[in-house]
């Protein structure tokens, strides 16, 4: 590292004195005298048409290119779709380094642009109307490279360490390949698994399907669609790859993915199989199957879950595991699937999806909770360890259908099965300290879940065909599941304080929760001028939830659990009517957009609880205005809305299942009023390579859901869900990235961002009330140099302050402070020869002595090999300096401190081998 890093300042200080030589600058016009913006200039090399640079004129017209080499012949190409190609031979010399052209006027053309232009004269980047193409051939990549690596390389283009896609600060929705569904439209099942060179264009759109299914037509708001056209080759052709690696501490991975497209078929099939804590799907694949997105937003607050971390990544839906880790633990995942597209014109089209996952988690963790009330601190210790079994199924299939040129028909359907098989053993014990030891105990359970899920979501969307502003959309969403849960526990519990005694418990929970949720919307869109449009939005929706909850107790003549408690048993049933009614007046000119309305909620919910002999009514009938106004890049909008609480909060029974935690619902919670103000503005200049993108907003929340906590003298704590007035939220979200050119090919790009927060919200604890801020400073600042393609060194440092405030003396003030700091370097040593080295370093206030920092190196050597380069062999070494077990987390939450130490992936070496299946072409 120490030889490299001078070696990279010196290449680019070289780079930056030879560059700087001739330059070329001018004006485009169209043939009405008007400049061109957005017309492409390119720059090649006159004798074999490789491309020294490119650019993109500005809004009037003008362009420059600098640093461009002397005493080489080089020719212009300026491009502008509908018009005829412009080009300029020319040659820079020391006595003549600059030229100024004079006015370049572009005639018309009814010609195609690769009409005009010869392959080789294919402009890197080119704008038609609203979409953005490039030429995959401008950006190269190495032989084995994915779509991934080619995206990374197209100006305005982010890719994080998830594979997560931005494209000129919005985040990329689907990628299609040829215009079809690639498993589930999830970008990163394109990106890591197609290879860079079958890709002939990419595509970028404003998503404007979702801008229509939104209801206000305003692209500005939604995301980008990227669609990846293939090579001539590729369309009728099969290719793919397998690989299959191990290494020490018995780590193994393996798997293939294997793509057949035959014009209007394309058929992918993939496996996987590895203990590396890395999941075999995605989370956006799995939500976009069947409309699984749609209907989960409909299900309690906590039935998803997507994480990454230190440890891995995992994803899990609806109980379902399909692969991998993040926390603690060391899971081995196994699956596969399938994806068929068919699209025998371009006005139909229908896929068919099944997915597979298993996964086996083995987990140790160590947690150690503070919880301060004035000078008493009462500390609370676990000690798991457990081996988790998860089982998945899904399979979903649709259709998308183009009855004219104006109507859309969408349906996807789908199914999920999960099961859970789980045995944890708890070691707990209780401190006061000042009291001393409270309690100590062993608990043993083995719990059982079962969750079956159906939805499936039906969309039209009719837009006029003489006013794209005229629209009419239904839309259709229902989902249908069902949850059984089997918690039995066996505990042996030793409490010391006040007086001791012993608690023996031997008992099964068992929850059985079947739901169904359906809705019905149709909007309707009228201009009544050039510059007024009437929006018109109404939605009913049904939503029927159960909940029976038994507590028993284990027969002292038998083995069986047959003994009810009816104290700690009880049900539950709402059903939940909603009509929504919205009237709005959009007004636009030029680049100002504003829609005014009022929106009508009408909201009736009935709860009959075995605690309760009468049902519980909530009606709630409003009037609420809404507002949003756009103007160019910046947005501002208001709006305001009314929510049910949670079934989980709702079970008026306590939950012992682990007997230090214990919860109770409550049946008598009202609706939550939430007002939400957010202003963003979103600024791109290609011309610039220039992207800043920020988001803020203002929320108020009346009787929000805040928990009512308890802890005795033995350290058990009690919490129930209670409403609460007065939580505030503020929020500020900022990225800001600018790439440099320095010389022919070198690029370095910089970046920075951050969230910034505070939450002000009520506290209730053993009886004292108290108001909680939270202040939150994140901060992210990177810095990425790109050497010819032949050195990539990437940064990046993220230091993160947390503050909590407490209106009660009784309450510890809390302060949390993180650093995490991390540089990646990739060398293209040879042709077949790439060096990795990743260096990752975290520190952590709060924790003490050698345990405040953690540094974790990874690094690899790559070898190509094989005719065209198909075969790659990778010796890769994780954790070289084996502290993964030194990473300790913290959550602060309320007036908690909680420390987390478990078993994580040990430092290992291991040896890959990947085999690509390259083309076969059918003629």
């Amino acid at each position: 590292m120490k030889k490299i890093i001078p070696l990279i300042l010196a290449i680019l200080f070289t780079s930056s004195i030879w560059a700087q030589n001739g330059s070329i600058q001018g004006k485009i016009f169209g043939t009405d005298r008007k400049p061109l913006s957005m017309a492409t200039l390119t720059v090649f090399l006159a004798k074999d048409t490789s491309i020294v640079s490119y650019r993109i004129s500005n809004e009037g017209g003008n362009f420059k290119f600098a640093n461009l080499p002397l005493n080489v012949p080089l020719r212009l190409l300026a491009t502008y779709v509908g018009n005829e190609a412009y080009r300029k031979s020319f040659t820079l010399t020391p006595q003549t380094p600059a030229i100024k052209l004079d006015s370049i006027i572009m005639l018309m053309s009814s010609k195609s642009l690769d009409e005009v232009i010869v392959t080789a004269e294919r402009p890197p980047i080119t704008v038609k109307n609203d979409t953005v193409e490039f030429n995959a051939n401008s950006f190269k990549t190495l032989p084995n490279a994915l779509v991934e690596d080619l995206l990374k390389k197209l100006p305005g283009v982010r890719i994080d360490a998830d594979g997560n896609i931005t494209m000129n600060g919005k985040a990329v929705n689907k990628i299609l390949v040829d215009g079809k569904s690639f498993f589930g439209d999830d970008p990163k099942m394109a990106t890591r698994n197609l290879p860079a060179n079958a890709i002939d264009k990419i595509q970028a759109v404003d998503d404007k399907e979702q801008a229509l299914l939104n209801g206000d037509n305003n692209t500005s708001n939604v995301g980008k669609v990227i669609n990846i056209t293939l090579k001539k080759g590729y369309k009728k052709s099969a290719f793919g790859k397998v690989y299959a690696g191990g290494g020490t501490q018995d780590v193994y991975e393996l798997g293939g993915i294997m793509n057949i497209f035959r014009d209007t078929l394309q058929v992918s099939v993939l496996g996987y199989s590895n203990n590396l804590n890395r999941p075999g799907f995605s989370y956006s694949e799995l939500m976009n199957n069947g409309g699984l997105r749609r209907s989960n937003a409909n299900r309690s607050s906590n039935s998803t879950r997507i994480n990454n971390g230190m440890n891995g990544s995992m994803v899990d839906i609806n109980g379902v595991n399909f692969g991998g880790n993040t926390n603690f633990g060391i899971a081995t995942s196994n699956g596969g699937g399938f994806n068929l597209n068919h699209a025998p014109n371009a006005k139909k089209s229908f896929y068919l999806q099944y997915y597979f996952g298993e996964v086996r988690n083995r987990l140790n963790t160590d947690r150690l909770a503070e919880l301060y009330n004035g000078d008493t601190i009462i500390t609370n210790h676990r000690v798991t360890n457990v081996l988790t079994k998860n089982y998945g199924h899904s399979v979903g299939g649709g259709f998308k259908i183009k009855t004219d040129s104006v109507t859309t028909l969408n349906f996807n359907a789908g199914y999920t099965a999960g099961l859970v098989r789980e045995s944890p053993n708890v070691l707990i014990s209780s401190e006061n300290n000042y009291l001393g030891a409270l309690s100590k105990g062993n608990i043993n359970q083995s719990n059982d879940v079962n969750n079956y899920n159906y939805n499936h979501t039906f969309y039209l969307l009719r837009t006029g065909k003489t006013n794209s502003k005229r629209l009419m959309s239904i839309v259709h969403s229902l989902n249908i599941g069902n949850n059984a849960s089997d918690y039995m526990t066996s505990s042996v519990l030793n409490y010391l304080y006040p007086s001791k005694y012993d608690s023996l418990q031997n008992q099964l929970r068992q929850v059985r929760l079947p739901q169904a949720f359906g809705s019905l919307s149709a909007s309707f869109y009228e201009p009544i001028h050039k510059l007024f449009t009437l929006r018109f939005t109404n939605r009913y929706s049904f939503t029927q939830i159960k909940n029976t909850t038994q507590m028993l107790y284990a027969n002292p003549l038998g083995d069986s659990f047959s003994v009810l408690n009816p104290v700690l048993s009880g049900s539950f049933e709402r059903q939940q009517h909603e009509v929504f009614l919205a009237q709005k007046l959009a007004f636009q000119y030029k680049k100002l957009t504003i829609v005014a309305g009022i929106d009508e909620t009408f909201l009736t919910s009935h709860l009959n609880t075995s605690a309760e002999t009468n049902s519980i009514q909530r009606n709630i009938q409003k009037l609420n205005p809404n507002l949003n106004i756009s103007f160019n890049n910046l947005t501002l909008s208001y709006n305001k809305n009314y929510s049910l609480p949670s079934y989980s909060y709702l079970l008026p029974v306590f939950d012992n299942s682990n007997p230090y935690y214990i919860a109770k619902g409550n049946s008598n919670l009202q609706p939550t009023a939430t007002a939400d103000w957010s202003l963003s503005y979103n600024y791109n200049n290609q011309t610039k390579n220039l992207n800043i993108w920020w988001y803020s907003s203002f929320q108020q929340r009346d009787n929000d859901i805040i928990q009512n906590i308890a802890i005795d003298k033995q350290g058990i704590q009690t919490s129930s869900p209670t409403n609460a007035d007065g939580t505030r939220n503020l929020s500020v979200n900022l990225n800001i990235n600018k790439d440099f050119k320095i010389g022919e090919k070198n690029k370095l790009t910089l970046s920075a961002g951050g969230y910034y927060s505070i939450n002000r919200s009520k506290m209730i604890f053993n009886a004292d009330t108290s108001w909680q801020t939270t202040n939150q400073l994140s901060n992210w600042f990177g810095l990425n140099i790109n050497i010819k393609d032949k050195i990539e060194w990437n940064n990046s440092y993220s230091p993160d302050f947390n503050f909590t405030r407490y209106t009660s003396p009784n309450f510890t003030n809390l302060q949390a402070n993180l650093h995490n700091f991390s540089t990646g370097l990739v060398i293209r040593w040879t042709k077949n020869l790439i060096l990795e080295n990743n260096l990752i370093y975290l520190y952590n206030s709060n924790l003490t002595g050698s345990n405040k920092t953690t540094i974790r190196w990874n690094a690899a050597i790559n070898y190509n090999f094989m005719k065209d380069q198909r075969a790659t062999i990778k010796l890769s070494a994780y954790d070289l300096l084996n502290q993964n077990g030194n990473i300790v987390r913290l959550i602060a939450s309320q007036n908690t401190l909680t420390y987390n130490r478990g078993n994580l992936l040990p430092r290992y070496f291991m040896v890959t081998l990947t085999y690509n299946i390259k083309q076969m072409p059918r003629k």
